[in-house]
């Protein structure tokens, strides 16, 4: 029979255990906590969907500097998003829910400039979750879309859905060159 210590240890060591255990699935299953940027787009973007309209105009939904955005699905590889987007995206591995098949990806990126360390191009990711706000739409034979920012829009689509469902289909379109 153990002693009580030891069976003290033993839990101890599966109580902290639970801590990185919860983490990993958090981010393994949700892609991780949202950022502050997020949970303010997801809230700007849910108050465009009640409006009604068939486009909305990101420039109004963000307060951060940007010339353009991409929007791609889930399960594209970093050659097939750094292809989409025009140049090497340095941290494409912190898009912890790119593999995901519920969510999907706007990526605004302003331009290059220099920095103390060099040049850098700012770059902000934004999840969707497919289910809670959009689906998502690249439109036919497509990985996903880039559109500059004057002209960018999100041309939504709606469709019968199941209660907990969002009834949206959003596809990021350059309407500039649709004119």
């Amino acid at each position: 029979m153990p002693s009580k210590s030891f069976i003290k240890v033993v839990g101890l060591i599966l109580l902290l255990s639970l801590g990185p255990a919860s983490i990993y699935f958090l981010y393994k299953r949700t892609g991780g906590l949202e950022s502050r940027v997020e949970l303010a787009f997801h809230r700007n973007i849910r108050f465009e969907f009640m409006a009604g309209t068939d486009t909305i105009d990101p420039r109004p939904l963000t307060d951060w500097s940007w010339e353009r955005v991409c929007a791609f699905g889930s399960g594209l590889s970093q050659a097939e998003v750094d292809g989409l987007i025009g140049f090497p995206y340095d941290n494409f591995t912190q898009l912890t829910w790119r593999n995901l098949d519920d969510h999907w990806t706007l990526l605004f990126i302003d331009s290059e400039r220099e920095t103390s360390w060099g040049l850098h191009r700012p770059v902000t990711p934004i999840r969707i979750p497919t289910d809670d706000i959009s689906d998502f739409n690249p439109g036919e034979g497509s990985l996903g879309s880039c559109a500059d920012r004057d002209g960018a829009r999100l041309a939504l689509e709606r469709r019968e859905a199941p209660l907990g469902k969002t009834p949206v289909v959003a596809r990021l379109i350059d309407q500039a060159s649709a004119d």
